[in-house]
């Protein structure tokens, strides 16, 4: 009954595995890399990327951003119990400002903490 009772405790506790938890649509670096400012039409954009996170409109120009949020939690007991304090979060951001239909300029910025 003892060893049981171990065995099952160390199969409890060596269930250590990461949750990963995730927002928006994953952005292919790669896929930003093609981007030509001044040819990169809209269509494009989206073919590549699908819908943005957000849209909006100034001075005849229309601002599309894609974000996207991974956060990597330590969980134990096989996923029940999860340590958000030891959570690692990244974070990619892709902002594009379109000018008739085709992009003027871009800015990409990937961070994690």
């Amino acid at each position: 009954m003892k060893k049981l009772l171990m065995l099952a405790a160390a199969a409890l506790l060596d269930g250590c595995m990461n949750v990963t938890k995730t927002e928006g649509t994953k952005i292919d670096k790669a896929k930003v890399l093609e981007i030509k400012a001044g040819s990169t039409t809209r269509q494009a954009v989206i073919t590549s990327f699908g819908t943005p996170t957000e849209v909006s409109y100034e001075n005849n120009e229309e601002k599309m951003t894609y974000r996207f949020k991974e956060k990597k939690v330590p969980a134990y007991m096989g996923g029940m119990v999860e340590n958000e304090s030891k959570s690692r979060e990244s974070v990619t951001v892709l902002e594009l400002v379109f000018r008739d239909n085709v992009v003027w300029s871009y800015r990409y910025k990937s961070s994690e903490n």
